[in-house]
């Protein structure tokens, strides 16, 4: 018996989705480990204070390094689940995983550049740089990358819906697939008007970075009618009596 299985639903992974991933693998944990190379990067060229003054300039910073601390655990989140819930180790998914660790990567630092630009200069009681003749190539290089991450995401769980009935999910385990699915369509089409407005309006860069305010609201909507769904899910379920047991 999995040892795993005496353990209460909720701590064996989700309660709605049973896990068809075993031990972490190889490529899971070269993920891991280029993920934490990116939080690295986030922090690497912060020094040690030796004055009071630098301490006080550090700790300014620490909001914007929150913010893109926060999304990458988010992106990680994503990834890990996706591997968690499906376990695939094929050919496709090492080749998926690689483009968006390298995507991950290369997001890195335009994502830390806009943080510190837009977080923590503001905070400090200072205008952000003149990068203004340049604004419209910062914006181009972050919807760039923010899109290629989530189409890559979009790519590997698409994959997941496509093989649905290989893999013998169930329904709630298929409306939890295309919900997640339909986050990341929303997310990767943020991305791409973001990416459309910096290469239309270059003098108007401001609307391609407040196109992503929008993903709350979707991102709201998109969970209250999954977890709607779910609750009806589960009264039908419950008013045909109890499930079979699941076997593994």
């Amino acid at each position: 018996m999995n040892p795993s299985s005496l353990l209460p639903l909720r701590l064996r992974g989700e309660v709605h989705f049973r896990w068809r991933g075993g031990a972490v693998s190889r490529l899971e944990g070269l993920s891991d480990a280029v993920f934490a190379i990116a939080l690295t990067l986030l922090v690497v060229s912060l020094q040690v204070p030796s004055t009071p003054e630098h301490l006080v300039t550090l700790f300014w910073q620490f909001p914007a390094f929150a913010l893109c601390f926060a999304f990458l655990m988010w992106v990680w989140h994503l990834h890990s689940r996706f591997h968690r819930r499906y376990g695939f180790e094929d050919a496709l998914t090492v080749a998926l995983n690689g483009l968006l660790l390298f995507c991950v990567v290369f997001y890195v630092y335009p994502l830390k550049f806009l943080a510190q630009e837009l977080v923590t200069a503001p905070l400090m009681g200072q205008g952000p740089l003149d990068w203004s003749e340049h604004s419209a190539h910062v914006m181009q290089i972050y919807a760039a990358g923010f899109s290629g991450i989530f189409l890559t995401l979009c790519l590997m769980y698409g994959r997941a819906w496509r093989l649905r009935d290989s893999i013998q999910l169930d329904p709630a385990e298929r409306l939890l697939t295309r919900s997640t699915l339909l986050g990341l369509r929303l997310t990767l089409a943020l991305g791409l008007v973001s990416l459309l407005l910096a290469t239309l309006m270059p003098r108007e860069p401001m609307w391609s970075g407040l196109i992503f305010f929008l993903m709350g609201p979707l991102h709201g909507w998109n969970g209250w009618r999954t977890g709607v769904a779910i609750a009806r899910l589960d009264t039908e379920r419950a008013a045909a009596g109890p499930p079979l047991a699941r076997v593994g």
